[in-house]
């Protein structure tokens, strides 16, 4: 029986205009009714889920920053802060091999005023921005570095921070612009290892959707794991099923049909 539901959200749960399926409230009240959680994880920090998701935040779990802070129902359960000399050293990294970072941290999300580009994919997944002009200056709680290349990060960045970081703390290349640095051990599937065990919950008996790279470790903690029509092709290697496209809202179609009905 399944206890758990995890989806993703960019590239997932929500359709490129960023919107939530039209049937979203129908399943939220549906798995309610049933005893099943239903959790977002997400790249996105949780100021920025909390806009989103904001009729359904007693009923459901935020994974934010890719697990670095896990909120269940409204009670932050973990979060995982960043050594403030490993912050800053991305940085100087980053600005060394012409890509910008942005600084994550439970309140607000810090920019670098950098091009246009950058700007606006930023205002596409962060709600709370404020521009720095140096960011070594931040003064909060750093979950994540995010780090924008705008040629794209895989084929140009990606080995550059994973030759850097890769070895003391935890790089996932998380969309075609983006790589993501946490703590050692944070990630989506850290957030639903907490869940489950929160839950009594346990492999068998957890539904996870992703697409991209930064979803495997929660694809790998559930037994239903599925792949979008869409994804990363290291993603379809992952999951153990395939799904249809997020354009066609296909994370709620595959629960009504094989959990609500």
């Amino acid at each position: 029986m399944i206890k758990l539901i995890a989806t993703d959200i960019d590239g997932t749960l929500v359709n490129k205009k960023k919107e939530l399926p039209p049937d979203f409230d129908e399943v939220i009240k549906g798995l309610k009714e049933k005893g099943i959680s239903f959790a977002v994880a997400s790249g996105r920090s949780i100021s920025a889920l909390e806009v989103q998701f904001a009729p359904y935040l007693d009923d459901i779990s935020l994974i934010c920053d890719n697990g670095a802070l896990i909120v269940d129902r409204g009670k932050k359960l973990s979060c995982s802060v960043m050594p403030r000399e490993k912050v800053i050293r991305i940085i100087d990294v980053c600005e060394q091999n012409g890509m910008v970072p942005l600084l994550c941290t439970p309140g607000i999300t810090y920019l670098a005023d950098a091009d246009n580009g950058y700007k606006k994919e930023v205002m596409l997944y962060y709600n709370r921005r404020r521009v720095m002009k140096d960011l070594r200056q931040y003064q909060d709680e750093v979950t994540k570095v995010a780090i924008y290349q705008g040629d794209g990060i895989e084929k140009h960045g990606l080995d550059i921070l994973q030759r850097e970081f890769g070895d003391e703390l935890n790089v996932q290349l998380s969309g075609f612009y983006w790589v993501d640095i946490m703590n050692p051990g944070i990630s989506k599937g850290r957030g639903i290892e907490v869940l489950q065990h929160r839950l009594g919950a346990d492999y068998e008996s957890t539904m996870a959707f992703g697409d991209y790279l930064n979803d495997i470790e929660m694809l790998n903690s559930a037994y239903y794991s599925y792949a979008m029509e869409n994804s990363h092709p290291s993603v379809h290697a992952t999951a153990n099923f395939a799904t249809g496209s997020c354009e066609d809202f296909a994370v709620t179609k595959e629960i009504k049909q094989l959990v609500l009905n």
